[in-house]
């Protein structure tokens, strides 16, 4: 038990080192922001096909023909796209007085993507944790995995806050807590569910994480980093947060 959520609380931790990459770099003026935008859709987008939905796919398959395996990941996307609609009408922060239009989307983006990494970041911690509790070396390098892919998801997180409040202390802050949903998340799942939590559970919910995150990515980030600044620079961070992330992935 400990094992386990020393790894989880390791992995989790990881999150606040990618903030502290976006910290040390300074400031950050629009086409930056609208990069980091646009890194974040990436890591999302590559989060999702090349680990959750792939893998989900993969345990349906062991008992259950391919066809039927992907139209059940498919409905699941979609349920999780659904979802990811409402999160993003639900977590629309109220406009200051004389804030700027292109301030209030990034803080609207902000709030949105810390509240995706924070999903994504639980189920994660119930992995590690159970993993770790089965087998001690698979443990340890599931966290290793995760730990890697979290440090640009801190730095997705990061970004928009500190262009947002101008303040390193609160986009590091954001960013760590965020990366703490990992052991909370885990810890508490494990201590209150691990009688009931099974593998088939988590294999649905993968899916459903994947479809709020490709929904946030393609309808949420992408179009408000165009708008900001312009196409170029969004796809730069597209392209910079996947190759970061599947490099990530496919070393573990």
């Amino acid at each position: 038990m400990i094992y386990s959520a020393a790894l989880c609380t390791f992995a989790g931790f990881a999150t606040a080192l990618g903030a502290l990459a976006v910290i040390i770099r300074g400031g950050i003026r629009k086409e930056k922001m609208a990069f980091f935008q646009g890194f974040a859709a990436g890591v999302m987008l590559s989060v999702s096909f090349m680990d959750l939905l792939a893998e989900s796919y993969e345990n349906y398959s062991v008992y259950m023909p391919r066809p039927k395996a992907a139209w059940s990941v498919l409905s699941l996307v979609l349920c999780g796209a659904v979802i990811g609609a409402a999160l993003a009408r639900l977590s629309t922060p109220q406009i200051n007085e004389g804030e700027e239009r292109d301030v209030f989307t990034v803080r609207k983006m902000a709030v949105l993507t810390t509240v995706v990494m924070v999903l994504h970041n639980m189920p994660e911690g119930m992995l590690t944790m159970f993993a770790g509790a089965r087998d001690m070396d698979f443990g340890l390098k599931m966290a290793v995995a995760v730990a890697l892919h979290n440090i640009p998801e801190g730095m997705a997180i990061a970004g928009p806050v500190l262009y947002t409040t101008k303040s390193p202390s609160k986009a590091f802050s954001q960013a760590f807590w965020a990366g703490m949903a990992e052991p909370i998340g885990g810890i508490g799942t494990y201590l209150l569910l691990k009688n009931f939590i099974s593998r088939a559970f988590i294999n649905g919910l993968m899916p459903i994480i994947g479809g709020i995150m490709i929904q946030t990515a393609v309808f949420q980030l992408i179009p408000s980093a165009i708008k900001i600044s312009n196409i170029k620079h969004t796809i730069y961070g597209i392209i910079t947060g996947t190759m970061v992330m599947s490099i990530g992935l496919l070393l573990f």
